[in-house]
């Protein structure tokens, strides 16, 4: 009976440690043994930082006490005494001073100036007439040379002004022929007409005649 016991322990120690070498090779009992050991616990001590004080309050500074000004009341001037007049001594009267003459009087005023006698009427103008209507002795206008060389024509009309006496006093042209010597030849021509006075109501007149002068060349 001893012997089957002793086989039985012997058996089960061997099938024991054949186990445990299995479990080795295989690894099983590496995780075995991780899941029953508790994993490290690495505890990392911070330290506390110091509490950090509180702001300090400005504190408040005292105000400047006001200044004071010192109000000084003006001295009211004093009255000066005024100067006392010194008495100015009345002459006597001079025995022998003159009196002044009384002032003539003013001379009377001069009259007034007679008022001008009234300006005579500005006479009329004298009439205008035509050649035809009176008895003139007109001689033929002086024909420039420089006008006939460059062929200059043509018809200059001259207002003639011939006083009572029918003397010509104004020429005057009033139509020009487009040239300058021909309307000066035809002036120089009306200052030598003659004329009789044209006579109006048994009265000579002065008038205006309006004279043609001609100038062609054949």
């Amino acid at each position: 009976m001893f012997d089957q016991r002793f086989l039985k322990i012997t058996l089960a120690v061997l099938l024991f440690h054949a186990g445990l070498l299995y479990l080795i090779q295989s690894g099983l009992g590496r995780k075995i043994t991780e899941a029953v050991i508790s994993p490290e616990i690495v505890a990392r001590i911070i330290p506390l930082e110091p509490p950090q004080k509180p702001a300090e309050t400005p504190k408040p500074q005292p105000e400047a006490p006001p200044r004071q000004v010192k109000i000084t009341k003006p001295i009211p001037p004093q009255p000066q005494p005024r100067p006392t007049p010194t008495p100015v001594a009345s002459l006597p009267p001079t025995p022998n001073a003159v009196e002044a003459p009384p002032a003539p009087p003013a001379p009377p005023a001069p009259p007034a100036p007679a008022p001008e006698p009234p300006a005579p009427a500005a006479a009329a103008a004298p009439r205008t007439i035509g050649a035809g209507e009176i008895q003139c002795e007109q001689p033929p206008p002086v024909y420039p040379k420089q006008a006939q060389r460059v062929g200059e024509m043509g018809k200059t009309t001259v207002r003639i002004t011939l006083d009572e006496t029918a003397k010509p006093v104004k020429t005057v042209v009033t139509v020009s022929s487009g040239s300058s010597r021909l309307d000066q030849a035809a002036l120089d021509a009306a200052k030598r007409i003659r004329c009789k006075p044209y006579v109006n109501n048994g009265r000579a007149e002065t008038v205006n005649v309006l004279q043609p002068f001609n100038f062609e060349l054949n």
